[in-house]
């Protein structure tokens, strides 16, 4: 009889907030934050090389082929194709921006803050990156959850919609993205676009 073996998804979601933790943002997205393209704005294999991806598509391709004992060993990790992209997919909104001169950037960072603090109470938010102003008071900002559910959930608690509510005064342009994002089995990054909502004063 062979040993049972379970899957620990609990150790897999500590496996994700840590890759997302170590994210690293690349020179052109400090430089150029408005026009750097996404799969570029940061170390994409980095993140896909510490997610459990390529552990659990090495386990279903050695099941695929097992003895039936194995298969149902193996039950509690997807073995399909969809089933897998379905659990490695993340939703990541894009928050690319012109800064206004005249700006109350005090009140634009407690606001952030706090709507931050709500987002990591509320559950779900694997990473949240905030870059700094260039010369043209350009930044780009990213959150990443483990589900668009997550996201939507946040978006309606106070503080967000606080802080949401200073974009059309703190801001001369804005760009809200949103992708799926989704790592293949040797980590590479893909993105599918779900949205864009373009704001120019």
């Amino acid at each position: 009889m062979g040993e049972s073996k379970k899957c620990d998804h609990n150790d897999g979601r500590s496996r994700e907030e840590e890759a997302f933790r170590k994210m690293k943002p690349t020179n052109e997205v400090i430089i150029q934050p408005l026009t750097t393209p996404i799969s570029l704005c940061f170390d994409w294999m980095q993140v896909g090389s510490l997610l459990p991806i390529a552990d659990t598509m090495d386990n279903n391709s050695n099941n695929s082929h097992g003895n039936t004992e194995d298969e149902h060993n193996g039950e509690c990790c997807e073995s399909t194709a969809e089933q897998n992209r379905a659990e490695n997919r993340f939703y990541m909104v894009v928050f690319r921006s012109i800064r206004a001169a005249d700006a109350d950037e005090e009140l634009l960072y407690a606001a952030d803050a706090e709507a931050h603090e709500e987002a990591k109470r509320s559950g779900g938010l694997l990473t949240y990156w905030y870059g700094s102003l260039n010369q043209e008071r350009e930044c780009f900002a990213t959150c990443i959850w483990r589900s668009r559910e997550d996201a939507i959930k946040a978006s309606k608690l106070p503080n967000h919609l606080k802080a949401a509510s200073l974009a059309s005064t703190m801001y001369d342009f804005y760009d809200l993205q949103r992708y799926w994002l989704t790592f293949s089995s040797a980590g590479e990054p893909i993105f599918d676009s779900v949205a864009s909502l373009i704001s120019e004063q």
